[in-house]
């Protein structure tokens, strides 16, 4: 008997049928469970206004029919691409696809702290705990005389002025033109840093007042300087300053959100740190 007659008389068996029927069936089974990707491709109409507002977004006009065809094209070619990207795992240990994800899974998890709007109360805490943060800035007003820019020279006609004023007796001194004016009035120490630099700002918040005081550097040069008044900073009221108190709540909550899920998430994996050799 050769072996073509063996064949012929094995597959004329029903129980060889039930066997290639079952392996038939186990393959596609097999195949489909292990196939990572969804194989069907849906363009509907969510899809297509989803794509339809990112073109006004991007180019202030509707798109043309024509258009709208090659935005379904583009969607469903880059659809296929990245399911075949998935199904080959060009997705794994790549560090821009692994950023990409963490930063939609933070987005997932902040998105309702980002929605919510805080109670006037909790608002009213945030101040109570901490009023130095959300105080208005002092206020200085102060009378300036501008020496030049810093030498010995300028260093000893400051000296000499120094000892005029504070005797009450005019300057009576040639000084060079000034690039600002000579008296402000209601300044905080922001806006002192913007004309004469951070330096010269946190120097007058620690003068005391009526006495001509320096010389003071700044972005400019040499100064002597007299504090006419200061104003205390006024105590924070949650009407005048909500915006940013909101701010800050929203902010810290989307923190405590991202780290809640974090926690949530990670609670679910093994995680082993080997030490390194």
């Amino acid at each position: 008997m050769t072996i073509r007659d063996v064949a012929f008389r094995l597959s004329r068996e029903p129980l060889i049928h039930f066997f290639l029927a079952g392996a038939v069936v186990f393959a596609l089974v097999s195949g489909r469970t292990a196939d990572p990707v969804e194989r069907r491709i849906v363009v509907n109409e969510v899809v297509v206004t989803r794509l339809v507002d990112r073109w006004v977004q991007t180019y202030r006009r509707s798109p043309t029919q024509a258009e709208i065809d090659g935005l379904i094209r583009d969607y469903v070619s880059d659809q296929v691409y990245y399911r075949e990207g998935v199904r080959l795992g060009l997705d794994r240990d790549d560090e821009v696809v692994i950023r990409r994800m963490r930063v939609k899974m933070l987005a997932m998890a902040s998105s309702v702290a980002e929605t919510t709007t805080p109670a006037d109360a909790e608002l009213q805490r945030m101040i109570d705990t901490n009023p130095q943060r959300y105080a208005s800035e002092p206020e200085l007003d102060f009378d300036q005389l501008y020496l030049g820019a810093d030498s010995v020279a300028v260093r000893e006609t400051a000296r000499i002025l120094i000892a005029r004023l504070s005797a009450g007796k005019p300057a009576d001194m040639q000084l060079p033109p000034a690039p600002v004016g000579r008296y402000f009035g209601k300044m905080t120490p922001s806006q002192i840093a913007e004309l004469f630099g951070d330096s010269f700002a946190d120097t007058l918040r620690d003068l005391p007042p009526g006495e001509w005081r320096g010389p003071i550097v700044s972005g400019l040069g040499l100064h002597l300087v007299k504090i006419d008044g200061k104003r205390k900073s006024a105590p924070p009221r949650l009407a005048d300053i909500r915006q940013r108190v909101e701010n800050d709540w929203r902010s810290a909550a989307v923190d405590r959100a991202e780290e809640d899920r974090y926690r949530e998430m990670a609670a679910r994996y093994d995680i082993v740190i080997e030490p390194r050799k």
